[in-house]
């Protein structure tokens, strides 16, 4: 009988709603499938690239920090950003 699969692929965790993650989890932004206009908002916060964030708050709103700061997500919003899971330390 075979082990059940990993959620790890040959590059790495795959990406993940951010929503799926717990409070003091640690991510990276991965994409979102938010309008522009709404994602230059985010990305206007820190939330860019491949950033690194922690969440620091679960619900509505989500609460995220990007480098030193913290970003108030509504649960829509936050339903629609892609992250991928940093292991735990």
């Amino acid at each position: 009988m075979s082990a059940p699969s990993s959620p790890r692929t040959a590059t790495g965790p795959e990406p993940v709603d951010l929503t799926r993650l717990r409070v003091g989890s640690e991510a990276r932004f991965h994409g979102t499938s938010l309008e522009r206009s709404d994602l230059e908002i985010l990305e206007a916060l820190g939330l860019t690239g491949s950033c690194r964030l922690r969440v620091c708050q679960a619900g509505d709103p989500w609460i995220v920090q990007v480098r030193s700061t913290r970003i108030g997500i509504a649960d829509p919003v936050a339903r629609s950003i892609r992250v991928i899971p940093e292991p735990a330390r």
